[in-house]
Parts: structure tokens; C-alpha cells; sequence
């Protein structure tokens, strides 16, 4: 049997150790909170910058559509281009910090510019292509898109390519292929396209995805990011440096990303690694600047399910016996 002594001294190595765990306890949630304000204060910064700069690009570049309504000059409808292109990449850039009010209305104010701009070129740029369509022997065919360049762009084609922008839109049951001298370092927009399959062979800059159904999206490396809204039941097939997903259900990624995709108001979606091959594919990583050591395409973060430990259950990983496998070639 035990001493008194040392019954008192086991009691005091006991309120110790508890002392000591809670003093260590104490420290780390101390350290959490300072790193939370310092994140917190970061991110305000830099949404005050957004909120400071944002408004001017945007006027700016509508300031530009004011004056063309008057004269149409290439120089300046070449200006709105690049000045357009330089705001879609400061969305980018900030799309980690900003609400997702913010990132939507700035979308919605890109895709309206990018309207404008589009029909400005369609008449005015003679550096624009015309794409024909030639039906296939299939029973329910689809059609494929060439890019023909001593045309000029016919504007129901509903595709325009000019010095910076890919625009694809309003398409039904068609098969669309681009290659690297379409495609390279442009931004795409696609948007209102049913039971399509696009293959972009390239180095898109970036890409703008809306209100696809049914549709298969295989792309090469994407140097910047990649936003997706309101699509269903449709299949990609991406590798970009950021990639954000809005309103969207039933639809599987195939991704190489370098930093955690982002998904909000989604449900269904499903994710497994990028596994597109063909024969440009080393080449085309290498000048598209991804870290192709780095990925996040299982690491998604759900900005409805925020709960520490608990895995989201609007996503989950495609198992491997299910995977498919695309080809650019």
C-alpha cells in the first residue's frame, strides 16, 4: 500500500501534467486565433484592393464601347481585347478571397463585355475566321467545326475566334475540335451547348464555362483558371491552376490542378485524376507553366459544407475501375 507521501506526490505529478496540457492547449488555440485574424485581415486587404480597382477596369473598358459607337477603330476594338483579358485575369487572381456575390456578378459583367466585343469583331476584325460544318455518315450526326482563315466570320456560327478570344455558344449535338493555332493563349468562353463534345488541343489562357448539358469537355493544359456555372450531367476533362465550380450537378472532373478546387451550390459532382494523353502533351505542359508535381484534384473544397472531419456529400472521388480515358490525338 501506498504512503501518504506518495499518494500526494502521484496527485501532484497528475495536476502537472493537467497544467501542462492545458498551458499547451492554450497556446495553440491562441496561435490559431492570431492566424485566423492575420488570414482574416490578408483577405480583407485584398478585397479592398478588388473593390478599389475592379469598378475602374469595368469603366474603362465600357468607357472604350462608348466611344466605338461613334467610330469603329481595329486599334481600339484590339484595345477593349486586351484591356478584357487583363480583368478576367485579375479575377483570377483574386477569386480565393472574394464572396461568391462578388465572383458572380463579376462573371456576369465579363460574359456581357465579352457580347459586345464579340459582335464589334465579327464586323469589324479581319483577322477572324468563318467555321464551316460538315456532317458525318453517322445515324444521328454530329457536326465537326474546321477553322477556315480566308473567311470571314458568319456571325450565326455562333463560334468566333479572333486575336484573343474563343467565344462557343448556343450548339446543339455537335462535335467541335481546335488545335494549338487556334487555341493557344486565349481565353474560351462556352456557354448554352446540349449533348456536345469539344476537344481544345492547346494552351488555352483560360476558360468560362456556362449552361452546358450533357456535354464532354477535354482540354489540354489551361495556363490560368477555369470557371464552370450551371452545368448538368456533363463530363470534363481539365488540368489549369485554379479551377472554380458553381451550380452544377451530376457532372465528373478529370483534373490536374494546382491549388484545391472550389465548388458552391453544387451536388453530385465527382472528381478523379486527369488522364487525357496524347503525343503534344509533355510539350504543351511544359509551355503552359503548370507544376506538374503539384496537384489538389482530390482535396476539393465545398464552400457549402465547411465542418472540420467531415467530408462533403455533394462530392466524391470516381472509383478507379469507373475512370475513363481521353484522347487529344
Amino acid at each position: 500500500m501506498d504512503s501518504p507521501d506518495e499518494i500526494l506526490d502521484e496527485r501532484k505529478q497528475r495536476k502537472l501534467a493537467q497544467m501542462t496540457r492545458r498551458d499547451e492547449e492554450r497556446k495553440i488555440d491562441l496561435q490559431n486565433k492570431q492566424d485566423e485574424r492575420q488570414s482574416g485581415t490578408s483577405t480583407n486587404v485584398g478585397r479592398k484592393f478588388f473593390d478599389q480597382e475592379y469598378p475602374q477596369m469595368k469603366s474603362e473598358i465600357e468607357d472604350l464601347f462608348s466611344n466605338l459607337s461613334i467610330n469603329k477603330d481595329e486599334n481600339a476594338i484590339q484595345d477593349i481585347a486586351d484591356r478584357l483579358q487583363k480583368m478576367e485575369k485579375f479575377i483570377t487572381e483574386h477569386v480565393d478571397i472574394l464572396r461568391s456575390r462578388d465572383i458572380a456578378n463579376a462573371q456576369s459583367d465579363v460574359m456581357k463585355l465579352r457580347t459586345q466585343l464579340n459582335s464589334l469583331q465579327v464586323d469589324s476584325l479581319s483577322s477572324t475566321h468563318r467555321i464551316d460544318f460538315a456532317k458525318t455518315h453517322e445515324e444521328n450526326p454530329k457536326q465537326e467545326q474546321e477553322v477556315d482563315s480566308s473567311n470571314s466570320v458568319s456571325p450565326s456560327s455562333n463560334l468566333i475566334v479572333s486575336s484573343n478570344t474563343i467565344n462557343i455558344s448556343n450548339k446543339n449535338n455537335e462535335l467541335i475540335r481546335l488545335e494549338s493555332s487556334d487555341l493557344d493563349g486565349k481565353d474560351v468562353a462556352i456557354e448554352n451547348l446540349k449533348q456536345c463534345e469539344i476537344f481544345l488541343k492547346g494552351i488555352p489562357s483560360s476558360l468560362q464555362i456556362k449552361n452546358l448539358h450533357a456535354c464532354i469537355l477535354i482540354v489540354g493544359p489551361c495556363s490560368r483558371s477555369v470557371l464552370i456555372d450551371q452545368c448538368r450531367q456533363c463530363e470534363f476533362a481539365l488540368a489549369c491552376q485554379q479551377l472554380r465550380v458553381h451550380t452544377s450537378t451530376e457532372c465528373d472532373f478529370y483534373v490536374h490542378i494546382t491549388a484545391q478546387p472550389i465548388i458552391e451550390d453544387c451536388n453530385n459532382l465527382r472528381f478523379a485524376p486527369y488522364n487525357v494523353e496524347y503525343k503534344l502533351k509533355d510539350k504543351h505542359v511544359k509551355e503552359s507553366g503548370l507544376l506538374w508535381t503539384k496537384d489538389y484534384w482530390n482535396d476539393v473544397r465545398d464552400f457549402n459544407h465547411m465542418i472540420p472531419g467531415m467530408p462533403s456529400p455533394n462530392w466524391e472521388i470516381i472509383a478507379e475501375e469507373e475512370r475513363k480515358e481521353w484522347s487529344l490525338d
